[in-house]
């Protein structure tokens, strides 16, 4: 079976500065899979480089087998700002993709209204970015990102910026809009408990240069649900991630 992303010994350097050490992992179609490890150690270049937005110094990422060179429509990108044009409604935004690629109005519209539904903001097309709550705006840019309909979704921490009720919330929701598209997701997380929660498997890169240090398969059941958190089977994959990684206990 040909994997939907595969990373083939990846390595990247800007300068004198190594980022990336020979990474190697795949992705199935369907997976969730979270990218973990310190900070400034590579991720959001990672992704940077399977969206096609840069080029590694050695090494590719293929997309069903076909290597990646430049920003393609099967392969969506959410970045942890939602990155909303302040003078574009919300609709205006979610069609901007479209837009640029000559979609006809009508088309581009219809296709909009049906992602702002897929992230429950159907009322809001109108309201502009500054009337939004942090939550809603990075729906808006979940929206965006879906309006191409993409195979393979990156996202770059997403909830990092918002508060812990509404992070909480978007999790729930971003694993619902999953489970309804069958969109395979590769998601950067800082959040030990956020890559448990949602993962399939987490993959874990080591400090500066980066190398892979672990993959952990997730075994939880599908639906995921808050409650989960405080078993002890989820406590234990929490501290078999905070080992591989070192992060402190508490």
């Amino acid at each position: 079976m040909i994997a939907m992303l595969r990373v083939e010994n990846v390595w990247q350097r800007f300068g004198t500065l190594e980022v990336l050490q020979n990474i190697s992992f795949e992705l199935q179609a369907g997976e969730f899979v979270c990218l973990l490890g310190p900070s400034g150690c590579g991720k959001t270049t990672l992704l940077r480089i399977a969206s096609g937005l840069l080029k590694p110094s050695a090494g590719r990422i293929l997309f069903n087998g076909e290597p990646i060179t430049a920003p393609r429509p099967e392969i969506g990108i959410l970045f942890q700002q939602p990155n909303l044009l302040p003078y574009l409604s919300t609709r205006a935004n979610i069609e901007l993709p479209l837009a640029l690629r000559g979609v006809p109005r009508t088309e581009r519209r219809r296709v909009a209204q049906d992602a702002l539904a897929q992230v429950g903001l159907a009322e809001f097309g109108e309201v502009y970015p500054s009337q939004l709550s942090g939550g809603m705006a990075q729906r808006a840019a979940l929206g965006r990102a879906l309006v191409q309909n993409p195979a393979v979704l990156l996202m770059d921490e997403p909830f990092g910026a918002l508060d812990a009720m509404t992070r909480e919330y978007m999790q729930l929701e971003l694993l619902s809009l999953w489970q309804r598209t069958g969109k395979t997701i590769l998601m950067v997380t800082h959040s030990i408990t956020e890559a448990v929660f949602m993962a399939d498997r987490v993959i874990v890169l080591t400090a500066r240069p980066s190398r892979l240090g672990a993959v952990l398969d997730v075994p939880l059941p599908r639906p995921r649900r808050l409650e989960m958190v405080h078993s002890a089977e989820f406590g234990a994959l929490v501290a078999q991630l905070r080992s591989y990684i070192g992060a402190p206990s508490s």
